[in-house]
């Protein structure tokens, strides 16, 4: 009723908040000053997005918000919402152009169609050119501004992340396959739901590898994915080929990769597909990159366990090798022996609990019952060296 209020929406249309200034006048005058900006970073909008879409929907003329009234009369039929409904008013983004832009088919034999996602993955369109050759050109363009603008967000992010779920490495949209095996267990989809793709936002932070259902808002929502694995129990496992993956484009299936991650559970398979070859080279490198600089930054590594049916720690350190501890760790705890990585001969688990280590002793192969899926310990312990061999070259 003071006006002291001004209501702030975001481009997508998700997110608002309300802010109130100490009177009308000091109202007015942040009203005045931000309607300006926004009028001004919309006309640079205009003229960028003419630049590109002048040849599909044709010139834009004008573009901007409007509020449009709920319930008012549409196709010459008056609304049935009571009068309270038809008080209500929804903001929505308008845009003018010189020609009206048609429905297209859905079916793509000829691959002329883009299919663009907005960052909440609610919205999405299908842009159509007029040969492949075009679209191929269009891909191109959207696909590397994208990369951009991207890599601009990470350095957004990590100035208000790092403090909260580490330094963001990498991140991007990939594909990830429905109904992959999980568990060493294949899943009870038929063939046909197993070939579906659904994207995902995908983050290499500085230790975990975070899956979202669409790119992050909010510091609550970074803080929420839906999948998250450590890096240095995480391997990567077949990039570029796809053959246990069924897929009717050979093209994509030279940019399908494998990414295991070690669990107590046992070991979760996720395929993902990126949508070029260099775009598959740059997540394979930030994954390798990743679990080495995520067992560099610990180093040192615990595991519960037994050993002839006596409670130990089994230590995995990056530099020392393999130690067994009775009982818990600090310093009173005995070690029972301690081998560096060069005296493995060989090692090997049964997938369920137990891990078999072969030092080349006079004691043969010794058996450790992790009391648990053994995969996180043979994870790190590959990863481990991986990280040695690499730094040597």
């Amino acid at each position: 009723a003071e006006n002291r209020c001004i209501e702030l929406h975001s481009p997508d249309g998700i997110h608002s908040c309300v802010l109130r200034a100490s009177d009308s006048q000091e109202a007015l005058a942040w009203f005045n000053a931000l309607h300006s900006t926004m009028a001004r970073s919309t006309q640079c909008a205009l003229v960028e997005a003419n630049r590109s879409l002048a040849s599909i929907i044709g010139e834009l003329k004008y573009i901007g918000w409007l509020s449009r009234r709920i319930g008012c009369e549409q196709n010459g039929r008056s609304s049935s919402e009571s009068s309270d409904d038809t008080d209500r008013w929804q903001p929505v983004f308008v845009a003018v152009t010189d020609r009206e832009l048609r429905g297209i088919a859905m079916d793509d034999g000829e691959n002329r169609c883009i299919e663009l996602h907005s960052p909440d993955g609610i919205h999405s369109c299908v842009l159509r050119a007029s040969d492949s050759q075009e679209a191929l050109a269009w891909f191109n363009a959207l696909h590397s501004t994208m990369a951009r603008s991207t890599q601009c967000a990470l350095v957004e992010a990590n100035r208000s992340l790092a403090s909260i779920i580490g330094e963001l490495k990498y991140i991007g949209w990939l594909s990830r396959r429905i109904g992959c095996e999980q568990n060493g267990r294949s899943s009870s989809e038929s063939s046909d739901d197993t070939d579906r793709w659904q994207p995902v936002f995908v983050a290499v932070t500085d230790r975990e590898l975070r899956i979202y259902e669409s790119a992050p808002w909010s510091i609550e929502a970074w803080s929420r994915p839906l999948e998250c694995c450590a890096l240095a129990s995480t391997r990567l496992a077949g990039a570029g080929n796809s053959s246990s993956v069924n897929s009717n484009s050979a093209a994509h299936q030279s940019t399908v990769f494998c990414v295991r991650c070690g669990t107590a559970r046992g070991v979760i398979s996720h395929w993902l597909r990126a949508e070029t070859h260099r775009d598959m080279a740059a997540w394979a490198r930030a994954l390798v990159q990743g679990s080495h600089n995520a067992v560099n930054y610990q180093r040192e590594f615990s595991f519960r366990c037994l050993y002839q049916g006596r409670p130990c720690q089994l230590i995995v350190h990056l530099d020392r090798g393999f130690s067994l501890l009775e009982g818990g760790i600090g310093p009173s705890s005995k070690a029972i022996w301690c081998h560096p990585f060069d005296r493995l001969k060989a090692s090997a688990d049964d997938g369920i609990r137990c891990l078999f280590l072969d030092f080349g002793a006079d004691d043969g192969e010794i058996e450790l019952d992790m009391e648990c899926c053994p995969k996180p310990v043979v994870f790190v312990l590959h990863n481990c060296l991986s990280a040695k061999v690499h730094s040597l070259s």
